[in-house]
């Protein structure tokens, strides 16, 4: 299988957006299954960021929204079985 696009979320990730979407301010061990590289990569990527004042609480930013809402490619094996 192709790995994915860097702009799109993988799984711990998704679910980490999903969390924070619905509750803000979040903190890291709540984000669980996402650790703390998973947490740095996603701030790297500006899909999150700490809350003032906070480095262990998090929010979505408006790139993570986007990133949530991106189309996920199917492959081309699961477009045929659709038809």
């Amino acid at each position: 299988m192709p790995t994915r696009a860097s702009h799109l979320p993988h799984y711990v990730e998704r679910t980490a957006l999903q969390k924070l979407r619905d509750t803000p301010g979040l903190l890291a061990p709540h984000l669980m299954p996402a650790g703390p590289k998973t947490l740095s990569k996603m701030v790297e990527k500006t899909w999150i960021a700490p809350l003032a004042g906070s480095p262990v609480r998090y929010r979505i930013t408006p790139e993570g929204e986007a990133a949530l809402k991106a189309e996920i490619p199917t492959p081309r094996s699961a477009q045929a079985r659709a038809r």
